[in-house]
C-alpha cells in the first residue's frame, strides 16, 4: 500500500504544479514513463483514479475484480479495454503483480476431474463435474489442494474439455486433471495452473490444436505473456506439449478434409513465434513451427475424429503419455 501511496502523491504533486508533458520514474528502474500528447491528458486522470480505488481496496482488505470495476462507473472508462489498458500501466509503473493490488480478473477458464481445494471461505470445491467448474477468481487465496491425478491436462478448448469428459478420458489415461482456458487464456487460469503445478507437483500436458494460434496459446502458459511483466507468477515452465504436434500430422495420415491451408496471418505468426527467444531456445518446438511451415497446412484436434470418434481418447493420448512423446 505504501507504493500506491507514494505514486499517488506523485500525481498530485506534479497536477497540483500544472507539470506537462508528465513524467513519473517506473518503480526500481532508472526508467521513466512519460505523458505528453494532449489526448493523454485523460489517461493521466485515469490512471490517478485507479491508483486511489487500489488504494481504498487495499486499506480495507477486499478485492475487485476489473469487471466490476468497469461497471461501478461505465461512462468514466467507456469500454473495458481502456481499464484493462490502465490496470497494465499501473502495474508497470509500481513494478508489481497486479494480484498485489487486489484487483483481480474475472474467471473464464473450466477446471475438471480428480481434485479438490478449499476457497477463500473455506468451503470444499469438488472438481468432479459432468461439465467442469469455473476457476475461482480468488486463485490466491486457495488452499489444500487434493487430487489422486497422475497428470493435469490443459486443453485449449471448451469443446475438446466437454469431449474428454463425455469420452470418460480417466479410462484410459488414469486419473488426471482437465483445465482449459477456452482459447487465449485469462489471468486466473493462467496462475490457477501454476499453483497446481506447486501444490501438486504433476506432469502438466498441454493438448492444443497443430496450428499457429494453439503453439502461440501454449507458449503464453508456458514462457509467459509478452504484454505482462509478471510472467514468473503466471507462466508454467515444467508444461509440456502433447499435442497435437504438427510433425503428427503426416505420420497419423489424417484426412484431407481435415486440413486447412495455412493463412497469411498464419505465416506472419509463425514467424513472429520463431523469432521469440523463449522459443529460439527450445530447439522442438522451434522445428514444429518450421513443420507447419513445410506443410503449409494446419489441423484442429477435432480433426482426429476424422480417424476415429474417440481416437484422441482410446488411442492418441495414452499413446503420447506411454511414450512420453511430450516436448
Amino acid at each position: 500500500m505504501a507504493r500506491v501511496e507514494e505514486y499517488i502523491k506523485l500525481v498530485v504533486a506534479a497536477i497540483s504544479r500544472g507539470d506537462w508533458p508528465l513524467q513519473l520514474p517506473i518503480h526500481g528502474s532508472d526508467k521513466m514513463m512519460t505523458w505528453k500528447a494532449a489526448n493523454q491528458r485523460r489517461k493521466c486522470l485515469l490512471l490517478f483514479h485507479l491508483l486511489a480505488k487500489s488504494h481504498a481496496l487495499l486499506r480495507t482488505n477486499t478485492t475487485s475484480t476489473k469487471r466490476d470495476i468497469y461497471y461501478e462507473d461505465v461512462s468514466l472508462w467507456g469500454n473495458q479495454p481502456v481499464l484493462d489498458s490502465t490496470v497494465t500501466q499501473m502495474t508497470r509503473l509500481l513494478n508489481i503483480p497486479r494480484r498485489c493490488l487486489n484487483i483481480g480478473a474475472t474467471s473464464k477458464g473450466l477446471v475438471a476431474g480428480s481434485l479438490n481445494f478449499l476457497d477463500g471461505d473455506g468451503k470444499l470445491v469438488d472438481c468432479q463435474s459432468p461439465t467442469g467448474i469455473l476457476i475461482p477468481n480468488d486463485v490466491e487465496k486457495l488452499s489444500q489442494f487434493r487430487s489422486k491425478a497422475f497428470h493435469i491436462l490443459l486443453v485449449e478448448k471448451d469443446s475438446t474439455f466437454q469431449k474428454l469428459i463425455d469420452d470418460k478420458i480417466e479410462s484410459f489415461i488414469g486419473q488426471c486433471i482437465l483445465i482449459t482456458g477456452k482459447g487465449y487464456p485469462d489471468v486466473n487460469t493462467r496462475r490457477f495452473l501454476r499453483r497446481l503445478w506447486d501444490e501438486l507437483q504433476l506432469p502438466a500436458l498441454a493438448l492444443v490444436d497443430a496450428d499457429p494460434h494453439g503453439i502461440s496459446i501454449l507458449a503464453v502458459y508456458r514462457f509467459g505473456s509478452q504484454n505482462l511483466e509478471d510472467i514468473e507468477h503466471l507462466s508454467t515452465p515444467q508444461l509440456r506439449f502433447i499435442g497435437l504436434q504438427p510433425s503428427d500430422i503426416e505420420p497419423l495420415h489424417i484426412p484431407d478434409e481435415a486440413k486447412l491451408p495455412l493463412t497469411q496471418r498464419d505465416r506472419s505468426l509463425v514467424d513472429s513465434l520463431a523469432q521469440r527467444p523463449s522459443v529460439i531456445e527450445n530447439q522442438l518446438l522451434h522445428e514444429q513451427l518450421a513443420v507447419l511451415r513445410r506443410l503449409n497446412c494446419k489441423v484442429e484436434i477435432q480433426g482426429l475424429t476424422k480417424i476415429h470418434p474417440q481416437f484422441l481418447s482410446r488411442t492418441y493420448l495414452p499413446a503420447k503419455i506411454q511414450s512420453k512423446s511430450w516436448i
